[in-house]
């Protein structure tokens, strides 16, 4: 499990101003809590926070918090993100002890290829992630389905995933993470379009018609219209 120093500092005052100062700073507000101690407002580094999540734990990294001069073990509870542009806002810290164990979301990763895809089946994976409850010393990094054994029709079920000492997962034993579908023949896709209602539009034959003649009588472009052109010719022979 992945262990990060993290600085941070006791943060103060409280309310939007002062979240909107300690942004301004390149800080991001924060709040410590867990094991019975009041929550404690700090603020952290934005560059060296947002370092700490871009590892292979994600939000499951362990923070050795550093706030004056007493140091917390803490995990990311929560996130608080601008809606557009993505960045953190703000960030929720829970203290824990090495020894305790915690319930987190883990990232499920399939591995291996299934036969069925080669047939001309869709590889399906309904889920991304998994509950996990383990010591916070041993949340793995992500958990791996072997999916070399599907073919077309298969699924691979949580129930099957190999089991670890080292951690529970908590999510339904019958749940599909991973399936291979038999692929949809045009005639199923127009079924299944004309059961939702959905029906292509074709134009009204007065009005295609009407187009198609707009198009042939249209004279090309740099062409000379006729009657300029006989006018012309008349005038010559008047003329002449």
């Amino acid at each position: 499990m992945a262990e990060i120093k993290l600085t941070a500092r006791k943060r103060s005052g409280s309310g939007k101003g002062a979240a909107r100062r300690s942004r301004a700073d390149g800080k991001v507000p924060a709040v410590v809590y867990g094991h019975g101690m009041d929550p404690l407002p700090i603020e952290v580094d934005r560059r060296e926070f947002v370092q700490a999540l871009h590892t292979d734990a994600g939000l499951n990294v362990l923070l050795d918090m550093d706030i004056d001069g007493t140091n917390l073990l803490t995990l990311t509870k929560e996130l608080q993100r601008d809606p557009l542009r993505g960045t953190v806002l703000h960030a929720d810290f829970i203290q824990i002890d090495r020894n305790e164990e915690v319930q987190v979301e883990v990232p499920l990763h399939l591995v291996g290829h299934a036969p069925g895809a080669d047939e001309g089946g869709v590889l399906q994976q309904p889920r991304g992630m998994l509950q996990v409850r383990c010591v916070v010393t041993r949340v793995p990094e992500s958990i791996e389905a072997d999916i070399s054994g599907l073919n077309i029709g298969d699924a691979l079920r949580i129930a099957e995933l190999p089991a670890s000492a080292d951690y529970q997962i908590l999510d339904d034993p019958d749940a599909v993470v991973a399936s291979v579908a038999a692929p949809v023949s045009e005639e199923e896709l127009e079924a299944m379009a004309a059961e939702a209602g959905i029906v292509e539009e074709e134009p009204e034959e007065g009005v295609a018609a009407e187009a198609e003649e707009g198009e042939a009588e249209a004279p090309e472009e740099g062409a000379p219209e006729e009657g300029r052109e006989g006018a012309a010719a008349e005038e010559t022979a008047g003329g002449s």
